[in-house]
């Protein structure tokens, strides 16, 4: 829920700087259909038909005054503000999204441009698991707290999607979109399976500026060092377990990476890491009592023990530069993680287990062996920069990094 407030406000502040400094604009409006992923079975038993709505936004054209613009092919910097019906408004109610976002060009004539535009921000939805309720067929109650997928009504909420734009005449464009959005708290407030969902949409754009409107022109202003670079990152935060538990654990991680830049945008690298985790040291109960007990049947903990909490992996990491912004996706192999034969919980409370560094897993009754996480990076000095993470195994979020790093 906090990374999605400072994922908004960080790039509101730099669509903010583009609106008082690039004079050409785009508005647009743009008609959304798609439907929910059923990623788990609780989830397709919510779904009672398409997502629908809308999204409006102001597109700025950069023109080259930042190096990276140039380096990334001149994109497009935009802010949306997004509504989308979920066809089931007792349950999972809608959702109300602002998020600012970038369109990277991969194809750009003057027939047809299309963009990759990946974007962040925060959400709302007017339905959680503490104010829904489900009905029969007769229109009678069934049960309340049905939705298991959202837990607070302040969310995240991504978007990734291939963009298509197509100038038509006087200013005016034909757009479209198709591709992900996501909506979660990263696991601060139980339950969060979240809202995975497939989009289309079609709509109009209007550049009022058309008539003065020139192409961006390169100019030569060299290529960055290809020198490796080494991030230190110290992070921390805290997550729920199970939402009956109504309790907070600490959570940290250490990371240290080495990186070498490819191109003058693009960065691969070899991490290490380190992570704590409170919630292993929850040892099952029947029901909740007091202390550290839990009710949650999926990972099988008999005691509160350090070793349980701790995890180390190796990840290949990879990071896209835009100016003092290192954004990008890591993915890792668990090194040492002796929750892994505490899962499945059935499995683990019958036997004991010996699993290896890869093996076969089902996402729903175990994490697994790979992890990865979803990586900002802002450089505050030549030196020093703030860092956030999201941490998931596939599709589940397990929580939100909030770090400081030195960059060597």
């Amino acid at each position: 829920m906090k990374k999605g407030i400072l994922l908004f406000l960080s790039g509101l502040s730099c669509v903010g700087s583009w609106a008082q400094s690039n004079q050409f604009y785009e508005i647009k409006a743009e008609y959304i259909q798609g439907n929910i992923l059923k990623h788990t079975e609780h989830i397709a038993n919510l779904i009672k038909g398409p997502v629908t709505g809308g999204e409006v936004a102001l597109e700025w054209q950069t023109m080259g005054k930042k190096p990276w613009s140039q380096y990334l092919g001149f994109p497009k910097v935009g802010l949306g503000a997004v509504y989308l019906s979920l066809s089931n408004p007792d349950t999972l109610g809608n959702v109300w999204a602002v998020y600012p976002y970038l369109k990277f060009p991969i194809v750009k004539t003057r027939a047809i441009s299309i963009y990759i535009k990946p974007g962040a921000g925060v959400s709302y939805v007017t339905k959680t698991f503490h104010d829904a309720i489900a009905y029969d067929a007769s229109g009678n109650i069934v049960f309340d707290r049905s939705n298991a997928a959202i837990g607070s009504h302040l969310n995240v909420y991504f978007a990734g999607s291939l963009n298509v734009d197509i100038p038509l005449k006087y200013g005016l464009s034909l757009t479209g979109d198709a591709g992900w959005n996501h909506v979660s708290n990263g696991s601060f407030y139980q339950p969060n399976s979240g809202i995975n969902m497939l989009n289309c949409g079609v709509g109009l754009k209007y550049m009022p500026d058309y008539k003065d409107f020139k192409r961006p022109k390169r100019r030569d202003i060299g290529n960055i060092p290809r020198r490796w670079a080494v991030d230190m990152v110290l992070s921390g935060g805290t997550r729920q377990l199970y939402f009956k538990d109504n309790k907070f654990f600490p959570i940290g991680s250490v990371t240290l990476a080495a990186f070498y830049p490819l191109t003058n945008f693009y960065r691969t690298g070899i991490g290490f890491d380190a992570f704590y985790d409170g919630v292993y040291g929850e040892v099952n109960s029947a029901a909740r009592a007091s202390g550290n007990t839990t009710a949650y049947k999926f990972t099988y903990i008999t005691s509160n023990v350090l070793a349980n909490k701790i995890r180390v992996g190796i990840s290949w990491q990879h990071e896209v530069i835009i100016g003092k912004l290192a954004a990008g996706i890591h993915a890792g192999l668990y090194l040492y993680n002796p929750v892994r034969n505490l899962e499945p919980y059935a499995t683990a409370k019958s036997s004991i287990l010996d699993k290896g560094f890869i093996y076969p897993y089902d996402i729903e009754k175990e994490n697994g062996w790979l992890y990865t996480r979803a990586s900002l990076k802002y450089l505050l000095a030549k030196n020093l920069f703030l860092s956030l993470g999201l941490k998931t195994h596939l599709y589940k979020a397990e929580f939100i990094e909030w770090g400081l790093g030195c960059r060597l």
